[in-house]
């Protein structure tokens, strides 16, 4: 090969390469868009999501007005400037929107004392589920109140095995539940005696409870022995 040749053929892939390099800029293969989307999404990270939330709440899309409640929620304390929205949606008409409002205000710590009275209202509210959101919330912003007691009593009274757990959770706080608890071991569904028996072994029986789980202990079905027995020794 002549010295010419090879020098012309050096020029045109260098041409060739610069040539390439240009064609892979987002200016020529059409990634503009979203090199410009990445530029405005970055310039968001700095807006305040509690106020963005709130703005949610305030909106005409049920879904939306959900999905705020839950985000205020998960985001607790940090997010107490939200608690006056939060109150003003426990009277939506939607079901799920008091429901998810009453429970992220049982998040927000003593920020949410303001919003107890209009939660206890809701302990009458027509839908199961936002009772029993006001219940805990009430549970949590105020304990010592136990207006939320007859309404997680008759969730357990009903059979309700979340309901039966979560109380259980409680440990000693959950004294009070101790005599519903009792009388459950005697109820005619295997599964509600064994949660009873369980949740009265992490509450601590009393004295009746003792009696009533040793019955248990002799229960027909082989859960409720475990679980009564399991509590007698954790008692």
């Amino acid at each position: 090969m002549s010295e010419s040749t090879w020098r012309w053929r050096r020029g045109r892939t260098a041409t060739s390469s610069k040539h390439s390099e240009q064609d892979r800029s987002p200016w020529r293969t059409g990634s503009l868009p979203a090199l410009l989307l990445t530029v405005v999404f970055a310039g968001c990270q700095g807006e305040d999501p509690v106020a963005a939330r709130i703005a949610e709440l305030q909106g005409t899309d049920r879904e939306s007005r959900i999905a705020a409640a839950d985000a205020l929620r998960e985001l607790g304390e940090p997010a107490a400037t939200a608690v006056p929205a939060l109150t003003s949606v426990l009277g939506d008409l939607h079901p799920g929107v008091r429901q998810s409002a009453a429970r992220a205000l049982g998040h927000m710590g003593d920020a949410g004392q303001s919003a107890v009275p209009p939660i206890e209202d809701l302990l009458d509210d027509p839908e199961l589920s936002v009772r029993m959101a006001a219940a805990w919330s009430l549970r949590e912003l105020d304990p010592a109140g136990e207006k939320y007691v007859p309404v997680l009593i008759k969730a357990m009274r009903e059979g309700e095995g979340g309901t039966i757990v979560a109380v259980g959770n409680l440990g000693p706080d959950g004294d009070w539940a101790v005599p519903t608890l009792t009388t459950l071991l005697q109820d005619r569904r295997p599964g509600v005696r064994r949660l009873a028996a369980e949740a009265l072994g992490k509450i601590g029986p009393d004295a009746a409870a003792r009696t009533a789980l040793e019955r248990a202990a002799r229960d027909s079905d082989d859960r409720v022995r475990e679980a009564a027995t399991a509590a007698l020794h954790a008692g």
